[in-house]
């Protein structure tokens, strides 16, 4: 359907709103921290907690580079995590992907918000279009086989 290309912080905020009030089934999210994917806002936790609860096989698969400031800042997210742990799942990337720089938000295969560098605006916006989300998506299987340390909502072994 739709297709193109970003270059504000406002327009980059708008359409990953839509893309997360698109998701039907899953979302895919690659990012520095998720600081700038601002999903600790109220509007987007809510719209992320109606998602995870409104279909046990809905998933939320989170992959990011610097795991230290989701686990201090984000307290909405922490309690998402911890109510729906076997469908929202956050993995802290190995050190060898520390140079990588794009972020990835993908809803059901088909809607995305692609940023072409951490530090900077620009970024691709795909609605409705499978065969041009297929690369996005390959890529974060590719970055989620590596491995990493998973983040849990609450200490283990106690």
């Amino acid at each position: 359907m739709d297709s193109r290309l970003i270059s504000s912080w406002a327009e980059h905020d708008s359409a990953l709103q839509t893309i997360l009030t698109l998701a039907s089934r899953s979302l895919c999210i690659f990012d520095e921290d998720l600081t700038k994917l601002k999903l600790e806002r109220p509007d987007n936790s809510e719209i992320l907690q109606r998602f995870l609860g409104s279909d046990r096989q809905h998933t939320a698969r989170i992959v990011v580079r610097n795991a230290e400031p989701f686990r201090r800042n984000s307290p909405r997210l922490m309690r998402l995590l911890a109510n729906h742990p076997q469908t929202m799942t956050v993995f802290e990337s190995p050190p060898h992907l520390a140079s990588l720089g794009d972020s990835i938000f993908i809803a059901d295969d088909r809607h995305a918000v692609i940023r072409f560098h951490r530090d900077n605006v620009r970024a691709k916006v795909i609605i409705d279009r499978v065969e041009e989300c297929r690369a996005y998506v390959h890529r974060f299987e590719d970055i989620l086989a590596e491995g990493g340390e998973q983040v849990f909502a609450t200490p283990l072994g106690l």
